[in-house]
């Protein structure tokens, strides 16, 4: 028997341009002005104090020092980045992902990525990530040493233009449309398996308990996102045979299999603790959907007997993107943070 205690608070947040003037981002007169910039960093403020994550990672970070102050004010002891923003002149280019934590990081380092496994997948030897992804190993209470990773995926923009499909007039600009998004997918793919990968060699090597967030930039259903989320039941009776899991009876294959599967944060909310449907965290025009997530390992589902944590809530803060109020929205994010609240247990004494 066990009972719960007091909650953690897991969140993912694309902050969209956090760049602290005079700092530009991706052009030389995307800079904000004073004014834009305290309204930027209030509704970062106001959004912290009022769902109060313990561990917040964020993308589209172009001034990590200036976030890690912000965030110390309210109460946030560590942090970790993945690589450092690419930045000429006063421009800066290439943003970074960052994890605020008010527990104990203990390491943290860029996910090493086989890139070898790339060049398998049929993509160039050259290939490499949009970002770097960060891993940090973070000390939770009652769950003990766990692995954290930040990523933010390649986004939709197309990668190919209609001067790339050697067509002319109006099927240039068809192909290039259609071709360049098809880029971009299977480069985010590409991203998310490699990703894939490297959580199931360290969950091999350590069995570190699982969080995964961020702005994965595709729902969690689509074709290059679906394989994270593999279960049991859709392995290949070859690759079962292969692995020695055939001879295994049922409910043996199944407790090894479980210890590496990921599952989506709010599928295991409904089934702890069945609430209301899904809300959108990104508009894309007028058509929403839900692009941020959060993946667990199985200390975090309920319905497993040796579980550590539960999925007691999730919630999607969209407000300032369905009825947004002026000024405090005007510099939002066009992301909606995403949060999960986990249920620690302790044996009953």
């Amino acid at each position: 028997m066990a009972v719960m205690s007091a909650d953690v608070n897991i969140a993912t947040l694309n902050l969209f341009n956090y760049a602290e003037p005079p700092l530009a981002y991706h052009e030389f007169d995307s800079i904000y002005s004073q004014s834009q910039w305290q309204l930027k960093t209030q509704w970062i403020a106001d959004w912290v104090a009022q769902a109060a994550p313990d561990l917040l990672g964020m993308q589209e970070v172009f001034s990590p020092q200036a976030l890690q102050q912000q965030l110390a004010e309210q109460g946030f002891e560590y942090f970790a980045v993945a690589g450092e923003p690419s930045i000429d002149g006063y421009v800066a280019h290439q943003s970074v992902v960052m994890l605020a934590s008010r527990y104990p990081i203990l390491e943290s380092t860029s996910v090493p990525l086989d890139f070898t496994l790339a060049a398998r997948f049929g993509v160039s030897e050259g290939f490499s990530p949009s970002r770097e992804m960060l891993r940090a190993t973070v000390q939770l209470p009652e769950i003990g040493t766990t692995d954290v990773y930040v990523v933010h995926l390649k986004s939709p923009r197309a990668m190919l233009g209609h001067q790339d499909v050697n067509l002319d007039g109006f099927s240039a600009a068809l192909a290039g449309s259609a071709l360049g998004r098809w880029a971009s997918v299977v480069k985010r793919g590409t991203e998310a398996m490699l990703l894939y990968q490297a959580i199931l060699e360290r969950r091999a090597q350590t069995g570190y308990a699982v969080v995964v967030v961020g702005d994965f930039n595709a729902t969690i259903d689509s074709s290059e996102l679906r394989g994270l989320l593999t279960a049991p039941n859709q392995l290949y009776r070859g690759d079962l045979h292969a692995t020695g899991l055939l001879a295994l009876n049922e409910q043996e294959r199944l407790c090894h299999l479980r210890h590496f599967q990921l599952q989506e944060a709010q599928t295991l909310a409904l089934a702890c603790a069945p609430e209301k449907s899904r809300r959108v965290s990104h508009f894309h025009g007028a058509h929403g959907s839900i692009v941020d997530h959060i993946l667990l390992s199985q200390e975090f589902d309920c319905q497993q007997q040796h579980s550590l944590a539960s999925v007691s809530c999730y919630q999607i803060f969209n407000q300032h993107l369905i009825k947004p109020e002026h000024p405090h929205d005007d510099y939002a994010s066009d992301h909606a943070p995403v949060m999960v609240s986990l249920a620690l247990r302790h044996p009953t004494t």
